[in-house]
């Protein structure tokens, strides 16, 4: 669908009342995506292809499970499964609109290896508060971080519930952790602190998104951001940034720090092991403009 047409049909709310499924293909295999109750419609056009391009790059290092935390309605689960449809995925999605989405999708497109959970990941089992920043239902944006966002921009809160990573693992005893995927809006440094048995264990390659600080004055970011940087160093694990124009991939530059910065298209990172560096440079020797 033209992008204008789009913003059109969703400026006049058109989508809460329209209810049909939508053929897609990423990888040259067919995915079928519903479009309901104002869901889906992001789909109808090209969506973050630097990232299929990414997990096509990285794709021998996905061996064992991969893990998405912050699934939203599915993007990164579509194209995991369009680069190996026998992966096994490992999915976390609060969102109860979302999750009941994601229920749909999975059926009708009859994955397998496929396990998404209701639980949002923190370094504290417990209950939690989801923050939405627009009206959507699917909001991409929402956070479970209370004050990563001006309070004036929040529209509305949902109780979600919490676990960590070795709370759920111990229920399920998950298989080597080969990928992990983290998109959760600010709540980064809880979700690497949940993770860090398996980051020791299993040294998976990560692929983050780290929201800009914007100002040197915003200290609740800063602050974060720091955290993420000493653990990271104490993991022994290297930062590179993915590198994008109009958001096709261009390659990866690697960095000593995350500097403050308001750049949107700046805030996705592969986090590699020292100890996998070299295989990582491997795959992406012949990739565009390589490493930075």
């Amino acid at each position: 669908m033209n992008v204008r047409l789009f913003k059109v049909l969703n400026k006049l709310k058109v989508f809460k009342y329209l209810s049909f499924k939508k053929e897609i293909t990423l990888n040259n295999k067919q995915i079928t995506v519903p479009v309901y109750d104002n869901m889906g419609q992001a789909y109808l056009f090209d969506f973050e292809p630097w990232m299929l391009s990414l997990l096509n790059t990285i794709s021998p290092f996905i061996t064992n499970s991969f893990v998405d935390v912050g699934v939203n309605i599915g993007q990164t689960l579509l194209k995991v499964k369009s680069v190996s449809p026998t992966i096994n995925y490992i999915g976390f999605e609060p969102n109860p609109d979302c999750y009941n989405y994601l229920k749909r999708l999975v059926a009708l497109n009859n994955f397998t290896n496929t396990r998404i959970f209701q639980f949002g990941i923190s370094n504290e089992v417990g209950d939690g508060a989801l923050y939405f920043s627009n009206n959507s239902k699917t909001d991409p944006s929402a956070s479970i971080v209370n004050g990563f966002r001006n309070q004036s921009s929040i529209k509305k809160s949902i109780d979600v519930p919490l676990t960590t990573w070795n709370s759920i693992n111990g229920k399920h005893n998950f298989d080597t952790v080969s990928v992990l995927k983290i998109d959760v809006e600010g709540g980064e440094l809880e979700v690497l602190n949940s993770f860090k048995s398996c980051l020791i264990n299993d040294k998976p390659i990560i692929i983050i998104e780290i929201l800009p600080t914007y100002t040197p004055e915003n200290s609740f970011r800063i602050n974060r951001q720091r955290k993420i940087e000493a653990l990271l160093k104490e993991l022994d694990y290297i930062i590179f940034r993915v590198i994008k124009k109009n958001n096709d991939l261009q390659g990866f530059k690697k960095l000593d720090a995350i500097e403050v910065h308001d750049n949107i298209s700046l805030c996705d990172y592969v986090l590699v092991p020292k100890t996998k560096e070299a295989d990582f440079y491997k795959c992406v020797k012949n990739f565009l403009n390589k490493v930075y």
